[in-house]
């Protein structure tokens, strides 16, 4: 019974034992998420450089930490919208153009960290998370590169056809900034501006003039037609009463005509001519016959 019992007791340690290793093993896990890698930084022996951490579990031993980086693509918005972007406060970046207009923009920059960057990103920012880079380090060097290129715009300009210019060239500005701080800059793009109430004005006197210019236009276009339209009836007018005044003419003719063989039709005394003319016979008529066919001697 005692043997029995030992072994009982020896099954218990070990399953406690079991459990204790997997508490332990699962309160010293960490996921590297889809779309980072890892790099593990030891307390004694700092950081690791010989491998990085594609997206599993892995177990953290004492002393060590896991810090991650996004090899995925991450957008960090900076506007003035309260209920957009990381920031819930108004977070749009002051941009002085050409025309010493200080406007606030809404800005995208779309970003990450490549793999064989990640040592020089922790480098460049030590054990700080990506979003603390972001909001900190990235936000600091877009405020350089938009008044960098904001210079070489007015405002006009930045907000619509030179729009697409200047954010390639934001793009190459953010890339010289912080490629060499590990972080991949793909796109940076101005997008909405925030007008002060100056600048507003001038957009609202800009608008009004185009629109007259445009109103202007248009009645240009509607007078042109109408003179077109003008011509075009003022010739089928003409050409209708041309043709009216030759079928007026063509009428008179024939009644002309039909006049003549009414009144020889009166004339006739109802006789047919005795003489039958054949061809090639040339015919003469003595005058009595001649009155007789016309009717003019009747007794």
């Amino acid at each position: 019974m005692t043997r029995i019992r030992k072994i009982g007791i020896g099954c218990a340690a070990f399953l406690l034992l079991c459990a204790v290793c997997f508490g332990v093993f699962q309160a010293r896990s960490q996921w590297i998420d889809a779309g980072h890698v890892g790099i593990v930084y030891n307390a004694n022996g700092g950081l690791d450089r010989s491998k990085t951490l594609r997206p599993q579990r892995v177990f953290v031993g004492w002393g060590q930490r896991i810090y991650q980086y996004p090899t995925m693509l991450l957008n960090a918005i900076y506007t003035q919208d309260t209920e957009e972007g990381e920031q819930k406060s108004a977070d749009g970046v002051l941009v002085t153009t050409k025309d010493n207009q200080n406007t606030v923009f809404d800005i995208s920059v779309i970003y990450r960290v490549k793999k064989e960057d990640v040592y020089k990103a922790f480098d460049s920012f030590g054990p700080i998370s990506i979003i603390d880079v972001q909001i900190l380090h990235i936000r600091r060097a877009l405020k350089e590169a938009a008044n960098n290129i904001g210079t070489q715009y007015d405002v006009f300009e930045l907000m619509g056809p030179k729009r697409e210019e200047a954010s390639k060239k934001l793009t190459a500005e953010m890339q010289r900034l912080l490629s060499y701080k590990g972080i991949t800059v793909e796109l940076a793009t101005f997008c909405t501006c925030e007008p002060t109430a100056d600048l507003q004005n001038k957009i609202n006197s800009r608008v009004n003039a185009y629109t007259d210019l445009q109103i202007s236009k248009i009645r240009s276009d509607i007078a042109e037609i109408d003179r077109q339209t003008a011509v075009v009836l003022a010739g089928a007018n003409q050409q209708a009463r041309q043709i009216s005044a030759s079928k007026t003419q063509g009428t008179s003719l024939e009644m002309l005509q039909l006049q003549t063989d009414a009144a020889a039709i009166e004339k006739w005394n109802g006789s047919l001519s005795p003489i039958q003319q054949a061809p090639g016979q040339t015919i003469v008529i003595g005058s009595g016959e001649l009155q007789r066919m016309t009717g003019g001697n009747k007794r």
